[in-house]
């Protein structure tokens, strides 16, 4: 009888904590994928009006929660070299902030050119609702500081509904 009783304390105790598991494995970012460069323009050889033109247009962020509990994001023409292959979105989070970090492998040899580029993604949540949200353009090695914050500020996530903010016009991301 003994046995049994402490079979079933295991077996308790082992469902508590994959269930714990998966409440903080709810904000993870999966599917990350980015088009291929668009709007390339030489630093060198473009007109400053339309460098200023395009350092004026900010990154925008989508983001929509299904009814199947996933967000899909979009970050929306993301400035960039023109040498980078692959950009990442990573998730941080504290109670109902989440942190967004934005990033790249460093750039071998960075190109006279600035690219933009759309990144996809998507997010869990453990519940619709308020989050207050803070993206940043963070280093290669996903380190970032408070100079690196493209965007602060709240976001209601609601089933159905879209939600959409600017990110700050002069961040772009990092060539190192």
């Amino acid at each position: 009888m003994k046995k049994i009783f402490m079979g079933l304390i295991g077996l308790i105790g082992l469902s508590a904590c994959s269930s714990e598991n998966i409440v903080l494995e709810a904000f993870k970012v999966y599917d990350v994928s980015n088009g291929p460069c668009t709007d390339a323009l030489s630093r060198t050889e473009t007109r400053p009006e339309f460098l200023d033109a395009l350092h004026e247009q900010p990154t925008t962020l989508t983001m929509e929660l299904g009814k199947d509990g996933v967000v899909r994001c979009r970050l929306a023409d993301v400035r960039g070299n023109c040498g980078v292959k692959k950009i990442y979105v990573n998730c941080v989070n504290r109670d109902n902030q989440v942190i967004l970090l934005v990033y790249n492998n460093p750039i071998e040899a960075p190109l006279d050119c600035i690219c933009k580029y759309d990144v996809d993604f998507k997010m869990g949540i453990p519940a619709p609702g308020n989050y207050d949200l803070r993206v940043y353009y963070a280093r290669s090695d996903m380190k970032y500081d408070e100079s690196d914050l493209a965007y602060k500020g709240e976001v209601n996530l609601a089933k159905g509904k879209q939600t959409s903010v600017k990110l700050n016009p002069e961040m772009m991301l990092r060539e190192k």
